[in-house]
């Protein structure tokens, strides 16, 4: 395996993105973590666990979002100490969001860490450690 540089993204440095929550745009949110991913130095095995991850919470969010059209999900990635951390919500929910168990048994399975709050999910998965 090919040692990566992750340099290139600084700890402290996040990115932010905020898109329509309309299942059309989970395509956009997987290309831009895989992109980032890969730029950290995840495997390819890897990468499918962080697109999968995102596409689940992203659909549960569009899913549940009213269709008035005004709600969009805020995506946050950040390198914090050796993990790619992801938090992926809507701040607008009228409801608290919840998973059910198909959700939590794949988030469980593609992550190292998931954590749900009233308004998103947060997910942490770890570069291995030959890739640091």
């Amino acid at each position: 395996m090919v040692d990566h540089d992750t340099s290139s993204i600084p700890p402290d440095d996040s990115i932010e993105i905020d898109v329509p929550l309309r299942a059309s745009h989970a395509a956009t949110l997987r290309l831009l973590v895989a992109s980032l991913g890969a730029d950290a130095g995840f495997s390819i095995d890897d990468l499918d666990d962080l697109k999968l991850a995102v596409s689940e919470v992203f659909t549960l969010l569009a899913e549940n979002a009213p269709v008035d059209g005004h709600h969009r999900a805020r995506l946050r990635i950040r390198i914090d100490e050796g993990a790619f951390v992801i938090e992926l919500g809507d701040e607008r929910a009228s409801a608290p969001i919840e998973l059910d168990p198909l959700s939590a048994t794949i988030l469980a399975s593609v992550t190292d860490e998931h954590e749900v709050a009233p308004t998103g999910v947060r997910l942490v998965k770890k570069l291995a450690e030959s890739t640091v």
